[in-house]
């Protein structure tokens, strides 16, 4: 695959995965939830049902809950246009519908309850695309048919839908990272600087600080589909240089390691980063108890 090409892919799965890590915490998905259905659920009334477990692989739907006990709600990310959504939605109900109904009861008289589902998609790509719309998938039939899917799709870029932006947290912060990527690729940078500057930026205002700090190592797993070993392993060192600087608490030196270990960064980095020998490094990680 030609560069231009794995940029343009790594930079799509980057938007994804991180939409997707970030709503399937409950807090997130019920905030959005609430600001588009209308409900007024916490937390601790969803339960995941998203069909694969793997926050940055490649799970069959983004995002979806059971929402109390009358629904589903499938969110979807999108970062360039796609008009089938309504047909790759009826494909995940099915594929839900299936692993929750014991397959004999479908054949005996009494009917069987069914959570009803409501389907959502956050794209926040480049081309024009209305603030709200709704995509039917009546429209891929040559006739009237009857079933239809409505697909409801908000524009969640950073200068469109002021009031959900306003109204909603959650995607409002995600939608100022992808935004501050956006513009620090306009200045010239590479999308690894721009990705890393971005994360810099929110951290500090306290935007998606939590979800980025436990989460930094993932995304840059996501971009090193772009980046060679040594590039990656060197882009990690910095990072870990920068936090070792500016947090001298153990538990921060042990998370800094910690993360360093699992991106499988050489221990001489490892060893400058912290200003630590690596009979030191090692003796953090026993005092704290944990298993790299």
């Amino acid at each position: 695959m030609e560069t231009a090409a794995i940029e343009m892919e790594t930079k799509r799965i980057y938007r994804d995965s991180i939409f997707r890590a970030y709503f399937r915490e409950p807090e997130n998905f019920v905030q959005l939830c609430n600001a588009v259905t209308g409900l007024n659920l916490t937390a601790d009334q969803v339960t995941e049902n998203t069909v694969d477990d793997v926050i940055f692989s490649n799970p069959r739907n983004d995002v979806s809950f059971n929402a109390g006990n009358a629904s589903f709600v499938f969110f979807e990310h999108q970062s360039t246009k796609n008009l089938n959504m309504p047909l790759r939605m009826l494909f995940y109900l099915s594929m839900l519908y299936r692993s929750i109904v014991p397959e004999d009861l479908i054949y005996k008289g009494n009917e069987i309850y069914l959570p009803a589902p409501r389907f959502f998609v956050f794209y926040n790509g480049r081309e024009t695309f209305p603030e709200e719309s709704t995509l039917k998938l009546s429209t891929a039939f040559s006739m009237p048919a009857d079933i239809e899917l409505n697909v409801h799709v908000y524009n969640v870029n950073y200068n469109k839908n002021f009031e959900l932006l306003r109204g909603c947290r959650p995607i409002h912060d995600y939608s100022f990272f992808i935004d501050q990527v956006e513009i620090n690729k306009r200045a010239g940078m590479t999308l690894e600087e721009s990705v890393l500057k971005a994360m810099k930026t929110c951290i500090e205002l306290g935007i998606m600080k939590d979800f980025l700090n436990a989460h930094k190592w993932e995304v840059f797993e996501v971009l090193s589909l772009v980046w060679n070993e040594e590039d990656a392993h060197k882009s990690y060192y910095a990072q870990g240089l920068e936090q070792g600087r500016e947090e001298g608490r153990e538990e921060s030196k042990f998370e800094m390691i910690k993360n360093l270990l699992l991106a499988k960064t050489p221990m001489k980095y490892i060893i400058q980063a912290s200003g630590l020998s690596k009979e030191e490094i090692l003796k953090i990680v026993a005092e704290n108890n944990r298993v790299i």
